[in-house]
This record gives structure tokens, sequence and C-alpha cells, in this order.
């Protein structure tokens, strides 16, 4: 019996030392990928962002009529006391992929939730980062061996390959990736397929080995739909960024968008739009930055401004600025709304920052007091 127990004990420590180990030539199937295929069917796939954009929220009540705006100031020099812009994260160049040698059969991975749907709307030459987070399913330590490859579609300037990371992830960690995109010039869907690949050279994935992990879009010429790409917009206060799409409870500040707005005249609108509250302090903010994208030719923006119905208190200013690389912001214009039943039609000629690349940014202002400031930008575009 002692004998029996011995071995039993040795047979069961072998097999928990070769998790983890690379298979020999005679443990090999006939697709060396079997035992990778047959782990990774214990995973669930969801994708998880930050850019995000285009987000199909709240639907409450909307119209339009209009005032003619002012004629706008002059392009000046505008300072933030707190803009704090993103920048595109800094990733290594690609290196080149070793041959494929033997799957680890306890390498396998779980990406989880998908915020930015499959189809998200960008204007051409738009620059923005799709973020997942990946779980550790398998038995194997991930290391900074491991990395992040391009696999198929249109990688749309994204590196071929990246380490995955620098710290060891242990089997049931998870961690997140973020990688840079920027949509193609040229109208129609696109999409990036990305795998994982181990220390050996292999790459994993789920059961079935063509499925990946993905960033699918569409670009959109000819105009840039605000309300479409809102949530790619980073939204943010004085001092911390805020959630997308927000709640009009939110005291920070707030956007979101309605797809059947009630505006200021108290007429319901069949247009989009996005609401926009300023953070509840004196002189409170709401600031937007749009992605970098590439201005259309002749370009304008467009939009109708007013206030919430209800919020007679509402008295509030609006800037358009752009910002070129990492220069300063330029202030493009401005205009003032106060609650007085009417709507405020803004049409903006950009024709002069055609053709280049640039980050536009909105800022909502309260004018002493934030009581009330919350307004509508019903369809705002950038648009020929």
């Amino acid at each position: 019996m002692k004998v029996q127990r011995v071995l039993f004990f040795l047979l069961v420590a072998g097999l928990i030392l070769s998790a983890c180990q690379p298979q020999g030539d005679s443990a090999v199937p006939t697709d060396p990928l079997d035992t990778v295929r047959t782990e990774a069917a214990k995973t669930v796939a969801a994708l998880s962002t930050q850019i995000v954009a285009a987000d199909q929220i709240a639907r409450t009540q909307t119209a339009v009529f209009a005032l003619p705006s002012a004629t706008p100031p002059a392009m000046q020099p505008v300072s933030y006391t707190h803009l704090t812009l993103p920048t595109d994260p800094h990733l290594p160049p690609a290196f080149s992929q070793p041959s494929p040698s033997h799957a680890r059969a306890g390498d396998v991975r779980t990406t989880i939730d998908q915020p930015l749907p499959d189809g998200s709307q960008f204007p051409p030459g738009t620059v923005f980062t799709k973020t997942w987070t990946l779980r550790n399913a398998g038995s194997c330590a991930w290391t900074d061996k491991y990395a992040v490859v391009f696999s198929s579609g249109d990688a749309m300037n994204a590196p071929a390959v990246l380490p995955l990371t620098k710290e060891t992830v242990p089997p049931g960690g998870s961690l997140t990736i973020s990688i840079p995109f920027t949509s193609p010039l040229a109208g129609g869907a696109y999409r990036a397929d990305f795998k994982l690949r181990n220390a050996e050279g292999v790459l994993f994935s789920f059961r079935d080995p063509s499925q990946t992990f993905w960033v699918e879009i569409q670009v959109v010429t000819g105009k840039v739909d605000l309300v479409a790409m809102a949530c790619s917009i980073r939204w943010s206060n004085a001092s911390e960024d805020l959630p997308c799409p927000g709640l009009p409870t939110d005291a920070r500040g707030f956007a979101y968008t309605d797809f059947a707005p009630l505006l200021e005249n108290a007429t319901q609108d069949d247009e989009p739009a996005i609401w926009l509250g300023v953070q509840q302090i004196q002189d409170g903010i709401l600031r937007g930055s749009l992605p970098v994208l590439l201005v259309p030719e002749n370009a304008r923006f467009s939009t109708v401004l007013g206030c919430a119905p209800q919020q007679k208190s509402c008295s509030v200013v609006l800037r358009l600025s752009y910002q070129q690389g990492n220069d300063p912001p330029v202030e493009i214009a401005s205009w003032q709304k106060a609650h007085d039943g009417t709507l405020l039609n803004i049409s903006q000629d950009l024709s002069a920052l055609s053709g280049k690349s640039l980050r536009f940014i909105l800022q909502l202002e309260a004018k002493g007091s934030p009581q009330g400031d919350t307004v509508h930008l019903l369809a705002p575009i950038i648009a020929p």
C-alpha cells in the first residue's frame, strides 16, 4: 500500500509540474494547437474600452428655430488653467515574430465587456484608442515575454506587435491594454484583429483558432457627427475626467445624448442632441476634447444652442477652440446664451483649417452661479 501511495503522489506531482511546460514532440497532437483550443473553450469573451464612442443612450425629449449668430471674433490664443489633453500611449516599435513552437496547455485568455460597439463611426484621419481588459484564465503566468500581435484586417496604423505586460500576471489575474489607431482616409468598414503570443512564439485564443479580439469601425466621410461619437469625446471639468454617458444629477458636470430632446422653446425635435451641464461650483465648466481628426474641406461647425426648458436661471458661454499637436489651444469663436425662450443657431466657418489634423475643444462655462446651467447642442456637426 505504501508503495502505491508513493507512486500515486509522484504521478500527481508530475502532472502539476508539467502543466506550464512546453509539450514534447511525443505529446504534440496532429494539430499542435488542439491543447490550446481545448483549454480556451473555458473562456468567455467581452471587450472593455475608454475611447470610446457612439453611445446610444437616454431618450428624453427636442426642435429648431434660430437667431443668426454674431460675427465671431478673430482667432486668438486662449489659456485654459487646467487643460490637460490625452496623448497617444507610448508604444514600442514592432518586432519580428518568431516561428511558432510548442503550445502551452495553460495559455488561455478571456476578454471582458465591449462598450465600444462594432461599427462605431469616426471621420477620416481620426486618432482614437481602443482598450481591452484581459483575464488570464489559464494555468500559466503571463510575463514580459508575452505579446499582443496584429492578426488580420486593416491595422489602421496600429503596431504589428507590442509587449503584453511588463509585470507578471498570474492565473486568474487581469490586465488592461490600450492600442492607438488612426481611422483610414477612405470611407467604409474597417476591422483589426489581434491575438496573444506566448514566450515560445505560439499564438493563442479561443477554441476556434480563427477567433480573435478586435476593433471594428465605420469611417464616415463628409461630416463629423458629434452625437454619433459623443463618448469618444473626452469630457472633463476643471480637475477631473467625467464618465460618458453622464447623468444629469452629477454635480461634477455631465454629457449625454438625447434622440427626442425638448428644447428651450418648448418644442420637441426628432434630431439628436447632446445635453451638457457644468460642474456645480462658482464659474464651473464642462470641457469636451474631441479626438484628433482631419478637418473636411470647406468645413463648418453647426448646431442649435439652447438652455433646458425649465432652467430659467441658465446663463452660459460656449467656446470653440482647436489645438494642433502640443501647441496652446486657439479660440475660434464663443457664444453667450441665457434662458429667453429662443434658440441660437450656430454656423461657424472652419474652412481656414481644412485639411489639417486638429483636436477641437468645446467648453461650456457658467457665468458666476452654475444653477440651471444645462444646455443642448442640437444636431452638432462639422461638415462642408
